[in-house]
């Protein structure tokens, strides 16, 4: 079900000003941020809120500026982003005519999702570009084209993986 940005924005509320209990590099330059008590799933231990950027170009300011992107060496990544556990999820903006979602730590580092190219915005299957699972298995998501849905996360979805 295809839902506003301020439903959207709500959904993000019960976990800001909270520290995320990891923030790691996954899949290529896929990153995770785990919220709330940990949960086991299969062989996995996650958030009961957990934010994966997923099929997305990215970028992660400091307070001096610049510190990683997307494209950035996966070593330097993996240096980067685990330091964002230290500080807590304090904004979400979602810029839907820009296609742009910034998630702000702490008051003091950024980062900015972005589709990961124009080529995968007009397929006729985008892929999401962040995921956001909640209790209750709901998942919210962001697509290029078609916007911000929510639905249950046991269900059967279009997308790649």
């Amino acid at each position: 079900m295809r839902v506003t940005r301020s439903a959207a924005l709500r959904c993000f509320e019960p976990i800001l000003r909270r520290r995320p209990w990891r923030a790691s590099l996954g899949f290529g330059s896929f990153l995770t941020f785990e919220f709330g008590k940990r949960v086991r799933q299969g062989k996995f231990w996650h958030g009961t809120w957990y934010l994966w950027i997923y099929m997305s170009s990215w970028r992660l300011d400091g307070p001096k500026g610049l510190l990683a992107t997307s494209d950035s060496p996966r070593e330097l990544i993996g240096r980067v982003v685990p330091r964002l556990a230290a500080h807590p999820l304090t904004a979400v903006e979602i810029k839907l005519r820009a296609r742009s979602t910034t998630f702000e730590f702490g008051r003091r580092f950024l980062l900015k999702v972005m589709p990961f190219s124009e080529e995968e915005e007009t397929s006729s299957d985008p892929a999401d570009y962040w995921l956001f699972f909640m209790p209750r298995r709901m998942v919210l998501t962001m697509q290029p084209r078609c916007g911000i849905s929510l639905q249950r996360s046991d269900r059967p979805r279009n997308r790649k993986l």
